[in-house]
C-alpha cells in the first residue's frame, strides 16, 4: 500500500517536512482510503496522522563544528601584511602601558611605595622607560634598596 500520496498532503496541511509526517499502524487502512485533504484533516484532527518532534543538532557537535571554523584560515599561508598591521603597535603599546599600570597600583594599595616614588614610576612608564613589567619590579627593589 503506497502512502505517499497521503504523506505529501498531510505535510503540506501540517505545514512539515515529508520525512517527518507520521502514520497511525492502527489507522493505515483508513489512510489508504483518504482521497480529499477534509479526509486527511479529519484523521489529524483523530490524531491518526501527526508530526515528528524535529531533531536538531547537539550542543557537543555544534561546539566541535563551531571550534573548527574559529580556526580555519589563520595558518601562516592567509596572513597578509606585516605582524604590526595585524596587531598594530598602537595596540601592543596600550596592552603593556595597562599591564604596568596595574602592577603599579597593586604596589600602591599594598603601601610597598610611597605616593612620590609611585608618582615616579608612572611618568617612567609613560616616558616609555620602563618596558616590561619584570624591569618595573627590578626597579622597585632597587628602591627599597636605596631607602
Amino acid at each position: 500500500m503506497n502512502l505517499a500520496s497521503k504523506k505529501r498532503l498531510a505535510a503540506s496541511m501540517l505545514k512539515a517536512g515529508i520525512s517527518r509526517v507520521r502514520f497511525s499502524d492502527e489507522a493505515l487502512d483508513r489512510i489508504a482510503d483518504a482521497v480529499t485533504r477534509d479526509d486527511i484533516r479529519k484523521l489529524i484532527r483523530a490524531g491518526d496522522i501527526w508530526v515528528a518532534q524535529s531533531k536538531g543538532i547537539s550542543s557537543g557537535r555544534k561546539r566541535k563544528v563551531k571550534e573548527k571554523k574559529s580556526f580555519r584560515g589563520r595558518g601562516p599561508g592567509s596572513k597578509e601584511g606585516k605582524a604590526t598591521a595585524r596587531n598594530p603597535k598602537k595596540r601592543q603599546w596600550l596592552s603593556q602601558v595597562r599591564a604596568l599600570r596595574r602592577y603599579i597600583k597593586f604596589l600602591k594599595r599594598r603601601g610597598q611605595l610611597p605616593d612620590e616614588e609611585i608618582k615616579r614610576l608612572y611618568t617612567k612608564v609613560k616616558g616609555g622607560e620602563i618596558k616590561t613589567v619584570r624591569r618595573l619590579k627590578e626597579i622597585v627593589v632597587e628602591m627599597k634598596g636605596a631607602r
